[in-house]
């Protein structure tokens, strides 16, 4: 078992995403990212609201948001937890493990609210969040699968988690409650 998730570690590391597979990935992504953002503004949970930071706390809170959460998050519930596409899994198999990891990925955020990130916990326990995490969770599964990188996912969630919090209102959410 720990030679598998270390193959998947190394293969999700070094494999590099092709134009191809960009291009056969760009429409569902888009579509589901547009998806994303309608649910998003039609529930009031998002809005334009630039954050009210210095450019340095600015570059701060992205720099550290590709660490936690997008690559740290990717590695844990899309390179360990599902098949690499090098192993070849069964459609059964990859869908019962896309299953599994966005459940984890779902519940996952309202105990990091509980234990190690309580000013998130308002946020995290919030069905409309919740939603959106789970939408992001399949954006960013599609992304993994369809390349066999952590890259793109990494990317996505990243720039997800900076957009929402520099321009969309997300990060008044963590320091107002």
């Amino acid at each position: 078992m720990v030679q598998l998730l270390w193959e998947r570690l190394y293969f999700a590391f070094t494999n590099f995403i092709s134009p191809n597979q960009l291009k056969r990935l760009l429409l569902p992504i888009l579509v589901l990212i547009a998806l994303l953002l309608f649910i998003g503004f039609k529930s009031n949970f998002l809005r334009i609201q630039i954050i009210n930071e210095t450019w340095k706390e600015v570059v701060k809170i992205a720099a550290f948001s590709f660490v936690m959460p997008a690559l740290s998050e990717e590695i844990l519930f899309r390179v360990l937890l599902l098949p690499h596409p090098f192993e070849n899994p069964s459609m059964k198999t990859k869908m019962l493990w896309i299953i599994i990891g966005i459940i984890i990925f779902i519940v996952y955020h309202p105990i990091q609210g509980m234990t190690w990130n309580p000013s998130g916990y308002y946020v995290f326990v919030q069905p409309i969040f919740l939603v959106l995490a789970a939408l992001l969770g399949v954006i960013c599964t599609i992304a993994y699968l369809g390349t066999g990188s952590i890259w793109l996912p990494s990317v996505i969630h990243w720039l997800a988690v900076v957009i929402w919090l520099v321009l969309l209102g997300g990060f008044s959410k963590f320091v107002t409650h």
